[in-house]
C-alpha cells in the first residue's frame, strides 16, 4: 500500500515538490507568505552589509529548493552554490539562479563538497520540516564547511512558541509535529561550537498564513518595524538566526 506523503520522512515528501512549491510564494496565490519573503529578503540584505564584505562572499544555500535564496544573492555574492535532494525543485533553480553552482546531493549521506569552505550559508524553511536526527545530521554537516569568521543563517519557520501557535493550543489546535522551540535551536547551535549572534523575528503577529483576516498591505509595514525588536523573537512566527563560530 502507498504511504500517505504527510507521513513520509521530510526528504521524500521534498522530493516531489517543484513548481508547485515555487508559486506559493506569488502574491496571488498566498499573499502573506509572499510578504514574509519580503522581509526575508530585507533581512538577509541587512547580514551581508551587517557581517560580510559584499562580493567577495563565497555563498552556500542547503536545501535550495526553487532557488528564491540563491537568485536573491545573486550579484551580491562572489559565488553561489546550492545543495538539494530534489530534481524537481532544481529544475526550477536552474532558471531562477543560472549563473549558480547546482548540486543534487543529500550531503548527510555523501558530502560531495570535500574540504570547501563558505562565507556564508544559508538554510531556510528546512528544520522545522526535517526530523530530530536529520537536524543533527546537516547541522554537522554545515558547521564542517562554514569558514572561519563566516556566518550561517537559517530561519525557524514554525516556532514553537510563537502567539499564534500558543493561540492555536488554547483552542486545541495545536500541532507539536513539524514545529520547532528556541531551545531546540539553542542545542542544535551548541552541540557544533556555533553561537548565535542575532535573531530577526518575523511574522510576529497571530495572523494565519492561510486566513489572513488583515490585508498585508496594513501588516506589512507593522512587521517590518517589529523585526527591529529582537526581545520579539520569542514569540514571531519566523525566527531568522546568524550563527558565528565560537572563538577560541
Amino acid at each position: 500500500m502507498e504511504r500517505s506523503r504527510s507521513t513520509l520522512p521530510y526528504a521524500e515528501r521534498h522530493k516531489a515538490r517543484g513548481s508547485d512549491y515555487d508559486e506559493t510564494f506569488s502574491p496571488e496565490v498566498n499573499p502573506y507568505r509572499a510578504m514574509v519573503w519580503r522581509l526575508e529578503q530585507r533581512a538577509l540584505d541587512g547580514i551581508l552589509r551587517d557581517y560580510l564584505v559584499p562580493g567577495k562572499i563565497a555563498h552556500l544555500d542547503f536545501a535550495c529548493g526553487t532557488g528564491r535564496i540563491l537568485g536573491h544573492l545573486l550579484g551580491k555574492v562572489g559565488s553561489a552554490t546550492g545543495v538539494d535532494v530534489s530534481s524537481s525543485m532544481m529544475e526550477v533553480a536552474r532558471k531562477v539562479a543560472p549563473e549558480a553552482e547546482l548540486i543534487e546531493a543529500d550531503l548527510t549521506q555523501d558530502d560531495v563538497l570535500g574540504e570547501r569552505q563558505f562565507d556564508l550559508i544559508t538554510a531556510f524553511r528546512f528544520f522545522p520540516n526535517a526530523e530530530a536526527d536529520l537536524r543533527q545530521a546537516v547541522f554537522r554537516v554545515l558547521a564542517r564547511h562554514l569558514a572561519p569568521h563566516g556566518v550561517l543563517v537559517f530561519n525557524n519557520h514554525k516556532n514553537r512558541n510563537s502567539l499564534a501557535r500558543r493561540i492555536y493550543r488554547r483552542l486545541g489546535r495545536g500541532v507539536v509535529r513539524g514545529t520547532m522551540s528556541h531551545d531546540e535551536v539553542e542545542e542544535l547551535v551548541a552541540r557544533v561550537g556555533l553561537r548565535i549572534q542575532e535573531m530577526i523575528p518575523l511574522g510576529s503577529l497571530p495572523v494565519s498564513e492561510k486566513h489572513p483576516m488583515l490585508p498585508t498591505a496594513l501588516v506589512e509595514p507593522l512587521e517590518r518595524w517589529m523585526s527591529r525588536l529582537p526581545g520579539l523573537a520569542a514569540v514571531a512566527q519566523n525566527i531568522i538566526y546568524v550563527c558565528r563560530r565560537n572563538q577560541p
